[in-house]
Order: C-alpha cells, then structure tokens, then sequence
C-alpha cells in the first residue's frame, strides 16, 4: 500500500485573498470623507479665524465719500460737487433703504439677490443654479454672490481679496454670514445701495437716478428703476450713455424677472417694455449757473480745505444771488456783441461785491463759460491805464504831497528812453490846460499832472502804498507806471476801490459765508447784516461777533485797522465822486444815486476799465481782447467800452435798494474851503471859477488869491516847476 501526501494548508486562503483589498477599498471610501472633512473642517476654521473684523455699517454710511453742493444766498443749488476717494471721483447722495420706492427695491432684487429677505448671507439655491448654469455653458456665465456677499467684498476689499479662488469665496461667505448676524437687512441694504457703482460716476442708486434721468428716485418709472437695477452688473458693458442696446437688453432682462417673480403684472410688463429709454444729464452741473463764481468757491475750498473737499459731504454756502448772475451775465454777453470788430471776440470780466458786508454778490469772467473758463477777474493781468490814477493820487495824499487843492502841471512831457529807443509823449486829449489843481486833473484825468505827482512821491512810495490796499501784481518802478503801464489782477484792483470806499478799512472778499457737513459746522463767516439770515442765526452771529465794530468784523485778516488815514480816503473819493459829477465817467450819473469811480484806457485801447462804487455797491468793468496786441474800436475807451455795462450792472444790484451818500458825511479833523482853480489858494469872494474842497485840518491854504501873503513864492510858477 502506497503512502498518502498529507498537506497542512488553510482551503479557505485562496478563495479569500480578494478581501483585502475589498478591506482597504471600503476603508479609504469610509475614512476618505473623514479626513476630507477633518481637513475641510481645519481649514475653514482656519479661514474663520482669519477673517476681518465684521465691518461697522453705521460708521461706513457716516464717512462714506459723498458729494458736495455749492448753493446761493437764496438757496438755490449753483453746483454738485464730486468726491475724491483714492482712485473713485464721482457723485454719491445717501439715502435709507427703508426711504426707496418700492419698485426701485423689487428691480435691485430681481437684478442682483431675489431671495434676499430669505436667506442669512449665503444662498444656496442660488449656488446651485449658477452652478449648474455654469457647467452647462462650460464657463462663469451666471454668479451667486448676495446682496451680503456684495457688501463684504465691496467694504473689505484688501482683506477679502480680489482673486477668483475658493479660498476668497469662502471667506466672503462667511463674513457675509457674520455681517447677517450683526446687522439687520434694512441696514444691509442700506449700505449696498449706497456703495454700488452704476457707471456716468454714480455710486449709489440716488447718484445714478440723478446721473441718467435727473430724477428723485420716487419719480422713476418701473422701466427707469431696471435700468439702474441692471447696471449693478456690468456697468461699464450696459451704459446707457456708451451702448444703448446693451441697456434696453439688460433692462428687458430685469423687467422679466421682476414679472417672473411677481413684482409687476402683465400690464405693467408691456408698458415698461415698450417705454423708450430717454436719457436726461443733470441740470445743476457745474457751469450751468453763475459758473465762475462756482468754480471759484470750488477752487477756494480745494486749496483751503483739500481733505474736506476730497472727502465730500459739505454744503457750501455763498453770497452769490442767481438772479443777479443771469442778468449780469446777459448783460456782459451783449455788451461785448456790441463792441465786436470782426477781430475776435471782446471779452469782459466784470465783479458786483457789496463793499459794507464784503459779499460778492456775482462774478462774470468772461464772455461765455461753455467756449473759455478762464476767470478774467481773478486769473488775467491787464494793464488798468488811468483807473490807477486813484492808487497813485492816494500814496500822495497819505504821504502830505499834496492836497486836494494842489496845483499840478499840465503841460507836454517828452523823454526818450535809450534802451528802448522809444519818445515817450504822454498826453490826454489834444489840449494842455496849463496848471490844473489836483482834484480837476484826477477827474479830467489828465496825464501829465499824474506824472507830476509820481515824480513827487517817487515809485517806490506808490508801489508801497499799492501792497497796503492788497494789490500783489508786480508794479514796475518806471515813469509811465503812473498812467497804469504795469498789469494788475482785476479783482485786485477792485480791492483796493473797497478799501476807499470803506474810508481806508480792509474789506475781506466773501464768497463763501457758512460751510457744513451734516449738523457740524466748519466755518462761519456770515455778518448780521446779511439779508438771508434766519432769525435765529442772525441772534448767533450778532452775540459771534458782540463788541466788533462793523468794519473791523468785515475786514482783511490779520489786519486789525485801517490801511489808510481815513481823512485821506474820504478826500480821494471826493476827488472820485467828481469823475462822475463833472470828469470823464459823467455817464456813471445815470444810476441815479451818489458814485464814485474812475475810467480807465490803455494805448490803442486795448484795455476798456471802470471801477465804481455807490454806497454800498462796487462794481468792477473791464474790456478788451485777450491778446493784449488786439485794439478795439477808436471810440472803445473807458468811457464809452467800459462805462457803461457797469452803469447796467449797478442798476441791477442796487436795483430795490435804498441810495446812500457818497463820500458821505467828513471824518473829524476834516474842514471844506473854497478854492481858486487857478493858484490853489482861497477863492476871493465872489470869485467865479472857484471849486470847494475838503482839507485835513491844518493843510487848506490860508492866503487869499489875488492877496498878497507874504510869502515870496509864486505859485503859478510852482505850479509849472512841480
């Protein structure tokens, strides 16, 4: 019998060997998600524990950049300021949630979030749909972000990223989520509406309901609230400004979802379908009104205030009376037509400033804003011919070099000057009277007088005596500065006619009186005697400004008095006020109420000016072309260019207003004698001739003409010498 092979051997091992790994299949299907979770769970914790601060919406909508707006004295807006924020230049005006139109809302929903009062910051059907949309484009054609999720990334930019990432996406949906728990959905909106870019420079739905359609956002139609809702998208592919069609396509599409949705019927889907889509700019744009006293105010608030300014927010208050600028502005632009040659256009830069109260009240820079903004008045340099003859005389009256009553040469003058190789004739008219005294030769104007007086002072004196009254143009130390051959700034000039007017006191130009944000006030420089002021705030600014005497409280920090005697002003606008009764600006007359002035022509009359002042009002003219080598017509001088539009510009300033006397009654130490034209001595009586003047106490002539005095002076001779 044969052996048998015994084999020791499990039966079971070959018939199992695939358990294994069947084991480690359903170990790593089962631990797989385990980890993937773990790791999941770790990294968003760590997400979470990276996330910014949740963002204080109260604080955002009360520093967010917003706009400014320049207004009146009536209130009238003259201009919409916009904001500066870093890169972002446009227009914001915050408003509430709960203070929108209802169908204003409904579009924003159906545009942007239509589940947003549903879900708590992150909203997963809607993750599911973009998905799936997605997916079956083959590419990002449809998004998923809230209202919420919006705001997170809006507000936090640096800290949320930019990026296309889940990491980003992630962190933004739970912030949003956080937000959620912090804030409720009126405030969460609120800020979304606010913050949103629309395009044309609107950040905000009441900036953009401005910007397309010029309307308040209770005035939208349903079409006009899709458009604004559709441009949350892609403002820049859907302006209704740059590309129409793509407007009234992403409208269309918001319209259908808001009927999809059940926001609006039927009815009023066909009729907001078939509404056409017409566009409005906004009609406060600044240069639509008073133009360059707006953009003075804004340069003025730019320079003094760059951070306000950036930041927004302020409600500037000014002086300017629109009316007045239209009327004004009418009258400069027909003026100018009037005088036009066919060798350009004339242009004009003409000021009405209130020299009591130191409000201008408006400003003309030129012919017309939309062909130059250039602002004559203040930005051009012109050469201001006789009508510096009142700086000159007054240096000499303040220095004792004269009087009113001095006899003054009037005879040819001829020099040649070598450098130049230039005879310099100066001559007014075709006369010489001789001998004129000085109040006759300022309201004459007469030239050689005039360089007889800078050869008595001398030119530094004049220049001197000029930077006192606030003129900063750079005067040249020659002879012919006398007759005005140096530029001076218009509005500088017009300066120093205030301060003769205010009987030597400074006078602070205001433009602008308050400046505000919300309830804070930045500056006040209002005086009680403003028209406009409300009772209440006429109390405040007269217990401001208790024990201040008027002119100090209008006048020009860091002066604290007078820039000149004020016996010698009251003088030089008495021999001011005779330009008007009985010199070349007797036209001035037709105001019909006391003036003071003086015309002013340069050579070839290329430069036309008048500078006057009633009572209260000073008025400023000049006219000309802007290329200085440019002549008008012969007759165009100071008189006949000039004059007259300033004639036109005080009727409609003072027009209403009660006449005041000019210069008014005489300071103390003042005493009026009557003088003979001919020797500036006393005036016999009876004499014929003989014109009365005001004298500073103890300068009046005390000898009698045709009397002998004692004295061995001839004064007809003098008078030829001076």
């Amino acid at each position: 019998m044969s052996a048998r092979r015994v084999v020791v051997a499990n039966r079971l091992g070959r018939a199992r060997w695939w358990r294994l790994p069947v084991i480690a299949v359903v170990w790593v299907a089962i631990a797989a998600p385990v980890v993937a979770g773990v790791v999941a769970w770790t990294t968003l914790r760590r997400w979470a524990r990276e996330l910014p601060e949740v963002p204080d919406l109260s604080a955002w909508l009360a520093r967010a950049p917003r706009s400014s707006v320049i207004v009146a004295a009536d209130g009238s807006v003259l201009a919409e300021l916009p904001f500066t924020d870093g890169p972002e230049v446009g227009h914001r005006w915050p408003v509430d949630a709960a203070a929108l139109p209802p169908v204003l809302v409904d579009a924003l929903l159906a545009a942007e979030d239509q589940r947003f009062f549903a879900h708590g910051g992150v909203d997963p059907q809607a993750v599911i749909r973009a998905a799936w949309a997605n997916y079956r484009a083959g590419g990002v054609v449809e998004g998923a972000s809230t209202i919420t999720q919006q705001v997170a990334r809006n507000l936090l930019p640096e800290e949320i990223g930019t990026e296309r990432s889940l990491r980003r996406k992630v962190r933004e949906a739970l912030l949003a989520r956080e937000i959620e728990r912090r804030w409720t959905k009126r405030e969460i909106l609120t800020v979304y509406v606010n913050f949103v870019f629309l395009g044309a420079n609107a950040y905000g739905v009441r900036a953009a309901a401005r910007a397309y359609f010029d309307r308040d956002l209770d005035a939208l139609t349903v079409a006009q609230a899709a458009t604004i809702a559709g441009l949350a998208q892609a403002p820049g592919r859907a302006d209704p400004y740059k590309d129409r069609a793509a407007a009234l396509a992403r409208r269309d599409a918001v319209l259908a979802r808001m009927h999809k949705a059940g926001s609006i019927d039927d009815a009023t889907l066909a009729a907001a379908l078939a509404e056409p889509l017409t566009l409005t700019r906004p009609g406060v744009a600044a240069g639509s009104l008073a133009p360059w006293y707006t953009e003075h105010v804004r340069r003025l608030i730019a320079e003094a205030m760059p951070e306000d300014h950036a930041r927004g927010g302020l409600v500037v208050e000014t002086a300017a009376l629109p009316a007045l600028a239209i009327a004004a502005e009418r009258a400069a632009t027909a003026h100018t037509d009037a005088l036009d040659r066919g060798d350009g256009p004339t242009e004009v830069a003409a000021l009405l400033w209130d020299h009591t109260t130191g409000y201008v009240e408006a400003l003309v820079g030129g012919r017309a804003w939309h062909d130059s903004q250039f602002d004559r008045v203040m930005q051009a340099c012109r050469q201001p011919g006789s009508a510096w003859k009142p700086v000159l005389y007054g240096a000499a009256l303040a220095m004792g070099a004269i009087t009113p009553g001095t006899p003054l040469r009037d005879a040819p003058i001829a020099e040649y000057d070598e450098a130049t190789n230039v005879h310099w004739k100066p001559r007014s008219g075709k006369t010489f009277r001789g001998v004129a005294l000085a109040h006759d030769a300022l309201a004459a104007s007469l030239n050689a007088p005039a360089i007889a007086v800078l050869d008595a002072v001398g030119a530094e004196a004049v220049i001197a005596f000029a930077r006192q009254l606030g003129i900063r143009s750079d005067v040249a130390d020659v002879r012919p500065m006398a007759l005005g051959a140096s530029c001076v700034v218009p509005f500088e000039l017009a300066r120093a006619y205030a301060t003769f007017a205010r009987r030597g006191w400074p006078v602070a130009p205001r433009f602008v009186v308050r400046i505000r944000r919300g309830d804070e006030v930045l500056l006040d420089a209002a005086v009680p005697e403003d028209p406009w002021l409300d009772p209440g705030r006429r109390l405040d600014r007269v217990a401001a400004l208790a024990g201040v005497p008027p002119d100090e409280r209008t006048g020009l920090p860091p002066s604290d008095g007078p820039v000149m005697d004020e016996r010698v002003a009251f003088q030089l606008v008495d021999m001011m006020a005779a330009v008007v009764t009985r010199g070349t600006g007797t036209d001035a007359r037709r105001v019909r109420r006391p003036a003071a002035g003086k015309t002013g022509t340069t050579n070839d009359n290329t430069d036309a000016w008048f500078v006057g002042f009633t009572g209260r009002l000073l008025g400023s003219v000049w006219v000309g072309h802007d290329d200085p080598a440019t002549t008008m017509g012969p007759r165009d001088d100071g008189a006949h260019a000039a004059l007259p539009l300033w004639v036109k510009l005080i009727q409609l300033g003072e027009d209403g207003r009660t006449a005041r006397p000019v210069p008014g009654e005489p300071p103390d130490g003042m005493v009026r004698a009557r003088i003979d034209r001919e020797t500036g001595l006393l005036a016999a009586p009876g004499a014929g001739g003989a014109v009365d003047l005001w004298f500073r106490q103890g300068t009046q002539p005390t000898a009698e003409a045709g009397y002998a005095s004692g004295t061995t002076v001839d004064f007809g001779r003098a008078a030829r010498e001076f």
